[in-house]
């Protein structure tokens, strides 16, 4: 058994939230074989640094992620998770479908791939432009104004455009998920739309690859519950 130093601990405890984002006080406790409150000693420490959050139950993060990855630089990450995941999407569509597409990379994977005769809304421009080629295609774009970070429109035009529009199918992206908290992203104003999106659908998809799993932001889009089906690249995560 191996037995760890304080500043061992400390370090390890870090080194376990780069990995897998978030873990419980009765986690380390277990793992390092150690007291509740010697890890609770530990994690004190860890907040006085600003190295780590504990939120309600327990769970302990790293900290919340206040803004999304610049575009280019999500676009390059866990392609073929996220391509997966978009065939996945893809088996749910049937021709003549209204279908809400939210903002993200992962969902802009499935726009590759459609080839059916749709109706599609969406408020990113990088899906806009893949659709905007296929003929079969009608393509309703949201109104708003742009986030260059993210090429997607969320804001109240955005809000108000998607509250007067009734779709059969919504696929919503999101920047972190929980089971516990649910599926979550950096601004009240993406949060609100992308509600929005899901209340105006006779189905909703969240789609999220599992490097966001245990990734947490300020602003909850809703529990995972609430939506008809999740897919994520990942077995024990599918619902």
């Amino acid at each position: 058994m191996t037995r760890y130093s304080k500043t061992q601990r400390v370090r390890r405890i870090i080194e376990m939230l780069d990995v897998n984002h978030s873990t419980t006080i009765n986690q380390l406790a277990e793992y390092f074989t150690v007291s509740h409150m010697t890890i609770r000693r530990d994690i004190e420490e860890l907040q006085k640094n600003g190295q780590v959050k504990v939120i309600f139950g327990g769970q302990v993060i790293k900290g919340f992620i206040n803004e999304s990855p610049e575009y280019k630089d999500k676009a390059q990450h866990h392609i073929a998770w996220k391509k997966e995941i978009a065939l996945q999407a893809y088996k749910l569509l049937r021709p003549g479908e209204i279908v809400f597409m939210d903002g993200g990379t992962t969902v802009k994977q499935l726009a590759w791939l459609i080839d059916i005769p749709l109706t599609v809304i969406t408020n990113d421009i990088s899906t806009a432009y893949i659709l905007n080629d296929r003929p079969n295609i009608k393509l309703l774009i949201c109104p708003g104004e742009l986030v260059r970070e993210s090429r997607s429109a969320y804001c109240t035009e955005t809000l108000r455009y998607l509250s007067e529009h009734y779709t059969d199918l919504a696929f919503i992206g999101a920047d972190g998920f929980d089971e516990n908290y649910g599926a979550m992203t950096t601004t009240q104003s993406k949060a609100d739309c992308k509600w929005m999106a899901m209340s105006r659908a006779a189905k909703s998809v969240l789609l999220v690859d599992k490097s966001k799993h245990n990734v947490f932001c300020h602003y909850k889009i809703t529990d995972l519950a609430e939506f008809s089906q999740v897919i994520v690249n990942s077995d024990s995560l599918m619902r």
